[in-house]
């Protein structure tokens, strides 16, 4: 699955938290564009495994935990949370987190693959 980035809103990259907020550029609400990344598909959308890739402009990240509510989401509304960070002991059921725990640097235009 591939996707660009087209709007990062103003509120969506903080540099104190190792999060990201995606959603279809076609889903995602006028209040929600404040606070998430927006992504046009080129390909269809579907779920995730356990060790899976997602590549952000090249930058390979592992899949290490997957909430239950992921795959839902991801393929109704193009929407996924992305924590680059340890998988805590009660994680969230509508997260991925990924291996390296590093916050990539995106921005309009930032190819994303979901591998």
């Amino acid at each position: 699955m591939k996707a660009t980035v087209t709007n990062i809103g103003a509120n969506a990259i903080s540099p104190n938290e190792q999060v990201m907020i995606l959603f279809g550029d076609k889903e995602i609400t006028e209040n929600l564009q404040k606070v998430s990344v927006a992504q046009k598909f080129t390909t269809p959308r579907q779920g995730f495994q356990i060790s899976d890739e997602i590549l952000i402009d090249g930058e390979k990240f592992e899949v290490e935990y997957k909430g239950k509510l992921v795959d839902q989401n991801f393929e109704e509304l193009g929407h996924i949370t992305l924590f680059f960070s340890e998988v805590p002991d009660t994680p969230q059921h509508n997260a991925i987190y990924l291996t390296p725990h590093r916050m990539p640097q995106v921005h309009v235009g930032s190819k994303i693959e979901y591998c």
